[in-house]
């Protein structure tokens, strides 16, 4: 049987590809925002709503993740400590 690629060569053979795609888009994006100067108002605010999906994810998603695994943890105690006190 061949030998399967280890999970980091396969991650970073997938990282390859997607900023290979994301060069190759850019510069094809670049040209037609050369011929079409429209576009380049599109893609910034495309850019614009992407960069405001991050900071929401940043701020809030990240905030209420270590809420959750806080309260879980509370709540994982919380038995162990009444069955102290039976």
């Amino acid at each position: 049987m061949a030998d399967r690629p280890s999970d980091d060569q396969r991650n970073s053979a997938t990282f390859a590809a997607l900023a290979m795609l994301l060069l190759i888009s850019a510069g094809l994006l670049a040209l037609v925002a050369f011929v079409l100067p429209q576009v380049l108002w599109l893609v910034v605010i495309v850019i614009g709503l992407g960069l405001i999906v991050v900071l929401h994810y940043m701020i809030w998603g990240r905030w209420l993740t270590s809420r959750l695994r806080d309260e879980e943890e509370a709540q994982q105690q919380k038995p162990s400590d009444e069955s102290d006190h039976h």
